[in-house]
């Protein structure tokens, strides 16, 4: 993948999450902390159903795609036994939408049932439309999908407050609707040649067994994390209130900046190191990325704890925990990329199942955390529980891998990551009390990281330059 491809991939997280910094102020201020607890368990009832409803098949399309001759027939091999069981599932809980919706948000609301098992169907299809562009390594379009609907989530919710709808929970998930539509549609405009191709094409039932056998086990393995994921939002909805799971959605929010890296990289990560397997590229150049990547999480939890401050003077003052609770919150995404680059054996030699073993020793750590912390703590409890659970889910990945594929060094992987989370940890427990500001301690650090990472980023700087230095030249020819 080219570096002008990189950069296309890079910027719909990045200017996702511009728009992200600039929405989630708005929507708090709009919006009470009981109705964005609510839109929290709508996105996580909504990424349950879409890691159940794929079946796994999504990861086979991305597995599968450089070795398939007619990659249209992958495509509906695919998505088409998970379009059958989204519309088997929907006939038979529509009997049960009042009390799906009472259960989920608290309301009696039927038509609070009709807008989730709308945004379940429209994301279940974007999530494969989605896979088209990356896999194709559009990055540009790919990003442009990602853009969209969070600038007119925005604009939404400006029209709200300018024309004064009424600010209820209602009213915010038909702007949530809206927006997911707006990328499906775009979706589909980008992919329409493959999709042609696609309904137009055979299917064998042996290719869809064949698929299965790959996907079957991640959907365990998918539920999983979607449990390890989830957890803290289940808990503080029933252990809880939806104003300290309105605390948690914002600060989850917050911490998608660091959902920039996670983006970028796993969108990239997965095409290229499949592609490096099938030319039988050496593996000691993913040993070497993993250095990088850790670097970078390193890196990004020290500017976290050198700015989240910043957060107490955009978001109105219930929210004023927020800036310690992002320090945890950030441990999600950053600790899931570096084990993108760390379990990536088990995907080479096929052993899915392991994945599923590793995510549930991860799921029950966070689910016994959150059950002794949330009631006494709420959303502290709850990102404490999560940050510490996704140091579980790393580890136990990373030595998963080393297992079935090959042993490599893990030692500094260790020490790094269990020192950002424990630092983390003591900075939210014990921040709002400490005898000196936290930033200062993160100050500290910063040397120490540096040194500690100078030969990567010596690397880095040189890949960059010399990156820069034949764009030059290429301009000046073509000049």
């Amino acid at each position: 993948m080219t570096l002008n491809k990189i950069i296309g991939f890079a910027l719909g997280p990045i200017a996702g999450a511009a728009f992200g910094l600039i929405t989630v102020p708005v929507v708090a201020w709009a919006f009470s902390a009981d109705d964005l607890g609510r839109l929290n368990i709508l996105q996580v009832t909504q990424s349950f159903c879409l890691l159940f409803l794929v079946l796994g098949l999504d990861q086979a399309y991305v597995r599968e795609y450089h070795e398939s001759k007619d990659r249209a027939s992958l495509l509906k091999a695919c998505f088409a036994p998970g379009f059958v069981l989204l519309v088997i599932s929907s006939i038979l809980i529509i009997g049960f939408k009042t009390e799906v919706a009472l259960w989920l948000f608290g309301m009696a609301n039927p038509t609070l049932f009709w807008l989730t098992l709308a945004s379940v169907m429209v994301s279940f299809s974007s999530r494969f439309l989605s896979l088209i562009l990356r896999m194709q390594e559009r990055g540009l379009a790919f990003s442009l999908s990602q853009i969209i609907p969070k600038a007119l989530l925005l604009v939404l919710i400006g029209v709200i407050v300018w024309i004064d709808l009424p600010r209820n929970f209602s009213t915010l998930v038909w702007a949530f609707l809206a927006s997911l539509i707006s990328v499906a549609v775009v979706y589909i405009w980008n992919t329409r040649s493959l999709l042609r191709a696609a309904l137009k094409s055979n299917i064998e039932r042996e290719r869809i067994y064949y698929l299965l056998r790959f996907g079957a086990p991640l959907i365990f393995s998918g539920l999983a994390y979607w449990g390890l994921s989830a957890t803290s939002s289940v808990a503080l909805r029933s252990l809880s209130t939806f104003s300290e799971l309105g605390v948690y959605a914002v600060t989850v929010s917050i911490a998608g900046v660091a959902a920039i890296f996670q983006s970028i990289f796993t969108v990239v990560w997965a095409p290229i190191v499949y592609k490096w397997v099938a030319e039988g590229v050496d593996p000691g150049r993913i040993d070497k990325v993993g250095r990088h990547v850790l670097g970078a999480v390193c890196a990004i939890f020290l500017a976290c704890g050198l700015f989240s401050w910043m957060a107490e003077y955009f978001l109105p003052p219930q929210y004023s925990a927020v800036k310690y609770l992002v320090l945890c919150a950030i441990a999600q995404p950053l600790l899931y990329t570096l084990s993108e680059v760390t379990c990536v054996g088990i995907g080479i030699s096929r052993r899915t199942m392991l994945t599923v073993w590793v995510t549930l020793l991860a799921l029950c750590a966070n689910v016994l955390l959150c059950w002794w912390l949330v009631p006494l703590y709420g959303a502290t409890g709850a990102v404490i529980s999560n940050a510490v659970a996704y140091l579980v889910f790393f580890v136990a990945r990373t030595e998963a891998s080393a297992y079935v594929w090959r042993p490599f060094p893990r030692v500094r992987l260790y020490v790094f990551t269990t020192g950002a989370v424990a630092l983390a940890v003591f900075t939210v427990a014990l921040g709002p009390s400490a005898p000196i500001h936290y930033s200062i301690v993160w100050l500290a650090l910063t040397p120490l990281i540096a040194w500690s990472f100078r030969a990567e980023l010596k690397e880095m700087l040189t890949t960059g330059r010399v990156a820069w230095e034949r764009r030059t030249q290429k301009a000046g020819r073509a000049i």
